[in-house]
């Protein structure tokens, strides 16, 4: 679908502590601290494991407006992590999958952008994403999301439970990173998708 993958990396700063919303089941809230801490940051400042994908995709955004490319199409499956609560209990860790498109739509052979995308490209890419994995029961439903623009954001649900995210990156949140175009994001549980019954796939005669 004329995505590129991206990896990011597994920690970050800790301006981005409460900035975006986690897929569901990543935060413990029984946990007294909520983000797992590094005693020894690799990057100066980045010291907490990442709770979401987000951050990475969009610093990743940012590089590329930098470099003068403004039509994007991104993804990445990953790790997130976050604190548990018990006695001496591992770190919450799952398995994660976001997308980030902002821009034009682009077309073979064509030299530049036909539309610029918009919430149903980033809906159609999830689905499409979701389908290949065996899901096809996916419903979206109009939510407020804090990082996410309102009005232009959704919860994703399969057979009604809830996985993940989808909208339009919030104009504050946008502004922070001077984007002066509409991005589009989501973010889903893949642990938890997987988890999920998928639809047996039949095979007969022509």
């Amino acid at each position: 679908m004329g995505f590129d993958e991206a990896i990011s990396y597994s920690f970050i700063d800790t301006k981005f502590d409460g900035v975006f919303e986690t897929v569901p089941g990543v935060i413990d809230d029984k946990a007294a601290e909520k983000f797992v801490t590094l005693q020894d940051a690799v990057i100066e400042g980045a010291v907490r494991m990442r709770p979401s994908m987000l951050p990475g995709l969009l610093d990743a955004v940012r590089l590329n407006f930098n470099h003068q490319r403004r039509d994007i199409k991104l993804f990445e499956i990953g790790k997130i992590f976050a604190a548990a609560s018990g006695e001496n209990p591992l770190p919450n860790e799952q398995e994660a999958f976001a997308v980030v498109l902002t821009g034009g739509e682009m077309h073979e052979g064509r030299a530049s952008s036909t539309r610029e995308v918009d919430f149903y490209d980033a809906k159609g890419a999830v689905e499409a994403a979701l389908e290949a994995a065996g899901i096809s029961d996916v419903s979206f439903s109009t939510a407020d999301i804090k990082h996410l623009r309102p009005g232009q954001s959704a919860v994703i649900e399969i057979d009604g439970t809830m996985v993940g995210y989808l909208g339009r990156l919030s104009d504050e949140i946008a502004a922070s990173y001077k984007f002066k175009q509409p991005v589009f994001v989501s973010e889903i549980d893949l642990q938890t998708v997987f988890s999920l019954p998928a639809e047996t796939v039949v095979y007969r005669t022509l």
